[in-house]
């Protein structure tokens, strides 16, 4: 599923490239039209020193419009592909690059019929097969970019040949008539080809990385079930994915709402799960801002994480940091009338858990487990006896800071299910 995802997605950036490739060569051409009109207006009288037959000028810009027109329907081709979701056969991709770096040797061929000589070779034109195999690049395949570099040498040497030997051009003490200079440039033009092919490969190879990189994170999403903020994924993709089983200190979180059994009674299925996705929606951003996870939802409350799977090195003030906010928005909610009026304990506690995953793998959940889990739970009923919003262990209240808030002390407090009794305070 995953190869064929990022197959997908490398063939929708060719196309895209491709289209690129083809903007990029119209707009090139077309500067070389206006080139040559500046140069009909400004500089005619220079031209016409050289030139007798100044209709050459208008047969080379017509033949360059062509060429935009070609480049054109080829847009307009792959915007039609990338719409319907297809790409382009591989032959027809070779056949678009065989006739662009084509159109360097019809100009100089065009050029060549009027001079008849090799010193055509030696004009500005012969640096358009170095362009439009810089431009091969987007093709994003090395053996394109090589077929284009080839073809372009191929072009290049069929050129001199043609006209070594005319009347005109077969200059034996010049320069213009050594081979081993023109050979020389063929082997130059292959060469930026096997360089334009390397380029193209490294950068296939950035897109499929960049694309791998995507899909494993969202992987990671999937497989805690959207229970993680974005930048625990950020940090769990730079640890390699580490969610193994392993023991680890941690803060835990109980939250319950109150008299949430009474209220579901009089209301149908869907206002219960409305009521409960405005009060949990708000809930979840919070534990995500403060690196926290929501390991599992419980109806009327759910159990969040702090150092799991990956601590901030601060968990218990993240996570009374936390249970402080959600109070403190749940307030607002009730004081505006955003939510019918609700109440809420909390429980923390800080310990040791063995956390990782649990399940197979077409299922997995991240799952935690130990004393302190249930410690936990037992801390936030004590809110029923209490009438508090908010009480934490004396394991997270060692590891916070007090400077913003009051706590005040209950003492030792029996725990059911715990033979000793541990000292609990009251932040809200």
């Amino acid at each position: 599923m995953e190869a064929f995802s990022i197959d997908k997605i490398l063939k929708r950036e060719i196309l895209l490239s491709e289209k690129l490739r083809a903007k990029l060569l119209a707009w090139i051409f077309f500067y070389a039209i206006a080139v040559l009109f500046l140069i009909r207006i400004f500089f005619l009288d220079y031209v016409q020193l050289f030139l007798s037959n100044i209709n050459l000028i208008y047969i080379f810009q017509g033949t360059l419009l062509l060429f935009v027109i070609r480049e054109t329907v080829v847009i307009k081709t792959i915007n039609k592909r990338l719409a319907s979701g297809k790409d382009i056969d591989y032959r027809l991709r070779y056949l678009s690059n065989l006739i662009e770096i084509s159109y360097p040797t019809v100009v100089l061929i065009i050029i060549g019929l009027y001079f008849k000589s090799i010193a055509i070779l030696f004009t500005p034109i012969v640096y358009f097969y170095f362009l439009i195999i810089i431009l091969s690049t987007l093709s994003l395949e090395f053996k394109i970019s090589l077929f284009v570099g080839i073809t372009a040498a191929i072009g290049y040497v069929a050129i001199f040949l043609l006209y070594k030997n005319s009347p005109e051009g077969n200059i034996d003490t010049n320069l213009l008539g050594i081979e081993i200079l023109h050979y020389g440039k063929a082997a130059i033009l292959i060469l930026a080809g096997v360089v334009a092919g390397f380029v193209a490969n490294q950068i296939k190879k950035k897109i499929i990385n960049v694309n791998n990189a995507l899909l494993e994170r969202n992987k990671i999403i999937n497989m805690f079930g959207q229970q993680i903020s974005s930048s625990i994924v950020d940090e769990l993709l730079k640890n390699n994915n580490e969610i193994t089983s392993k023991e680890k200190f941690v803060c835990i979180m109980f939250l319950d709402i109150r008299e949430f059994t009474r209220f579901a009674e009089s209301k149908k299925p869907e206002d219960i799960i409305s009521y409960q996705n405005n009060v949990f929606g708000f809930m979840i951003e919070i534990i995500n801002k403060h690196h926290g996870v929501i390991n599992q939802f419980l109806g009327d409350g759910y159990m969040a994480t702090f150092g799991v799977p990956l601590s901030t090195g601060n968990d218990s003030q993240n996570a009374v940091n936390a249970a402080l906010e959600i109070i403190e928005v749940l307030n607002e909610k009730n004081d505006r009338g955003e939510i019918p009026e609700t109440r809420i304990g909390i429980g923390l506690h800080s310990g040791f858990v063995v956390a990782g995953n649990v399940g197979t793998d077409e299922r997995k959940q991240y799952s935690i487990s130990g004393n302190a889990v249930i410690m936990a739970s037992r801390i936030e009923q004590l809110n029923k006896s209490y009438k508090s919003q908010l009480l934490i262990s004396k394991d997270v209240m060692d590891n916070i800071a007090t400077k913003n808030i009051t706590p005040t002390s209950l003492g030792n407090v029996q725990v059911k299910g715990r033979e000793k009794s541990i000292e609990i305070w009251q932040l809200k």
